[in-house]
């Protein structure tokens, strides 16, 4: 079976593929992504590229970062 995958913000839903259904959700902000042939709603979401997903692996090294220089702040104080 065929879903579109739709995007509002960050979040991604799967429908199937119709033209009506496909409107419905562009008429309540969504905008149209790319079509994947997938079992149901949650497969086809899985199959989705990296890119679509938005990757949270931006957040590691930021994260990371902040971490060890607290570490380094505290043991300079005692």
């Amino acid at each position: 079976m065929k879903f579109y995958i739709v995007k509002k913000d960050s979040r991604l839903a799967a429908i199937p593929a119709q033209e009506s259904i496909l409107n419905e959700y562009k008429e309540r902000g969504f905008e149209f992504v790319e079509v994947i042939a997938a079992c149901d709603e949650s497969d086809a979401l899985s199959r989705t590229s990296p890119g679509v997903n938005g990757s949270k692996k931006w957040l590691i090294y930021p994260t990371t970062l902040v971490i060890l220089s607290l570490i380094a702040i505290i043991f300079a104080i005692n």
